[in-house]
């Protein structure tokens, strides 16, 4: 992993260091900071490491513009899509006439073969991926109406497409080549359909794109069990498809979709209930989205063979293996 801070450099030479950072770490450009000069809190850093052909960088810094103009593409002229995932701040990107506003939670596209201008109006944090252009393009059914535009990571496929990213940044430093080749494909395939993919591309990438709309669909049913309509109408709605291929992305696994939100409330129902000073059962059960005492109670001791009440009481020694299931560890 390579890393830069221009927090080791003097006030006054902050920006000059930052704007050699920057075409080290992307492509040649041309920041220019909105009022003129660099203050004494400019601050910028980035952290890159290598993604099979790709890059994956996570860059933070102050209100700015940035800018490729025909200028720095005949200093450097390379060919790569850059993939910008805005985690904070906002940013007006603009490229091919076509101009978006891009906040937290979305992503967008520029293509470094033409120009493009970054406007970053207040402190900002974007991961980004640094993709060889054929790789992306190639898979795309109309290219110069991918750039420029802003893909909500809220709902359908930009939601897969964010939560994969993200997940990205969990990756073992020591994945071998192989790892990485497979991620980045599967990245460029997820991308591209956000984006629009041609036909031949979709079924090139059809098992990466559906291994990780499953793992999307999984982490954000753990991060809403709380919600007590969270079900599959809602995640259909959310990710915007049909039941039935909702249904489908399960078929092979340990736990259809129902079964993993009730396995997961469960399991996090036995947590609270084993920690001191809990709230009591009924509390517990409508805090993870059981809405029905007796119902909740009757799951319970289906899954861990005793009543929830029953649990809180026994020893700490004689709970300690509940809660596991053997056939899906990827829950625990």
């Amino acid at each position: 992993m390579q890393m830069w801070s221009t927090e080791a450099c003097a006030q006054g030479e902050r920006f000059s260091y930052w704007r050699e950072v920057l075409c080290e770490a992307f492509v040649s450009l041309d920041p220019v900071l909105r009022h003129g000069r660099a203050g004494p809190d400019f601050l910028g850093a980035v952290d890159s490491r290598p993604l099979s052909l790709s890059a994956q960088t996570r860059v933070f810094s102050r209100a700015q513009l940035i800018q490729r103009r025909w200028e720095e593409i005949r200093r450097n002229p390379v060919e790569f899509c850059f993939v910008n995932f805005q985690l904070e701040g906002s940013c007006v990107v603009r490229q091919d006439s076509q101009e978006t506003l891009v906040s937290p939670g979305d992503f967008s596209v520029v293509d470094t073969t033409r120009p493009y201008f970054l406007d970053f109006r207040d402190d900002w944090r974007v991961l980004s991926f640094r993709i060889p252009r054929e790789q992306l393009v190639s898979r795309l059914a109309a290219p110069r109406q991918a750039t420029a535009r802003c893909v909500s990571g809220r709902t359908g496929p930009g939601l897969v497409a964010a939560r994969f990213a993200r997940s990205l940044e969990q990756m073992d430093a020591g994945a071998g080549a192989r790892v990485q080749d497979g991620l980045s494909a599967a990245l460029n395939g997820i991308v591209a359909t956000a984006l629009g993919a041609t036909l031949e591309a979709q079924e090139r990438d059809r098992v990466p794109v559906r291994t990780a709309f499953r793992q999307a669909v999984e982490t954000y049913i753990a991060d809403h069990l709380a919600e007590p309509r969270l079900g599959p109408d809602l995640l259909a709605s959310k990710f915007k498809v049909s039941r039935r291929t909702l249904y489908g992305l399960f078929e092979e696994e340990p736990l259809s979709v129902s079964g993993l939100i009730r396995e997961l409330r469960l399991r996090r129902s036995a947590h609270d209930l084993r920690s001191p000073g809990h709230p009591g059962v009924l509390a517990v059960a409508l805090r993870w989205g059981f809405n029905d005492a007796s119902h909740f109670s009757r799951l319970f001791r289906q899954r861990f063979g005793i009543s929830p009440r029953g649990f809180a009481a026994r020893k700490p020694d004689d709970r300690a293996d509940e809660g596991r299931n053997p056939a899906d560890p990827r829950l625990d």
